[in-house]
């Protein structure tokens, strides 16, 4: 059974246009595979925090013991096991929100999600694809860099071999109909499955 881990960083919760395509990625998904388990992480909902120092230092210790029995791995190993792993978050700042970067610096783990080689980085990661979904009010243009810094992430760093971007912009420019550019991205999603 393939596992699929919905990372929700959709700000704006039930008010999110990122969340809507999400939800089309995820429907259309499980209509074409209805065996996949999914696991939902509301990631403004979890208790993440950007590193600190002592963090620091009590989490090396841990890696260099090997031993990651400890909550603080819990996002890295179930992130590790993910067959197919869909990030949605609003388009902030040429990037994405901060909460998908805290969660970020908590998987990237030695010895668990990768490993370091005389060859470089080689992922440990299950999975087969990233999606990255993303919606913004104004235009996105060749500057999708949360895309693009997942892109380089999931595939050289954690091993996840694939990644597909869905995105949704000029949705709040004076003349552009955001009904319309939203129900082409979710015909771009559905079409994606065929």
């Amino acid at each position: 059974m393939k596992k699929l881990l919905f990372l929700d960083a959709c700000i704006r919760g039930g008010d999110s246009r990122t969340r809507q395509l999400c939800e089309t990625y995820l429907d259309a998904y499980l209509e074409k595979n209805p065996e996949t388990q999914v696991e939902s992480v509301s990631l403004i909902n979890q208790d993440i925090k950007p590193f600190t120092y002592e963090h620091l230092q009590r989490r090396d210790a841990f890696i260099g013991a090997h031993n990651f029995k400890d909550p603080m791995f819990d996002l890295a190993k179930q992130l590790k096991e993910a067959d197919i792993v869909v990030v949605g978050t609003p388009y902030y700042d040429f990037s994405f929100a901060s909460i998908l970067k805290v969660y970020v610096e908590n998987i990237v783990v030695c010895d668990l999600t990768f490993e370091s080689t005389e060859e470089g980085l080689k992922g440990l990661c299950n999975g087969e694809k990233l999606v990255y979904i993303t919606t913004a009010g104004g235009p996105i243009g060749n500057k999708n860099l949360g895309y693009e810094y997942m892109d380089v992430l999931a595939r050289n760093m954690l091993g996840i071999k694939e990644t597909q971007c869905f995105a949704a912009d000029m949705l709040d420019v004076d003349g552009m109909d955001a009904d319309e550019i939203m129900e082409s991205v979710k015909d771009e999603i559905r079409a994606s499955m065929e």
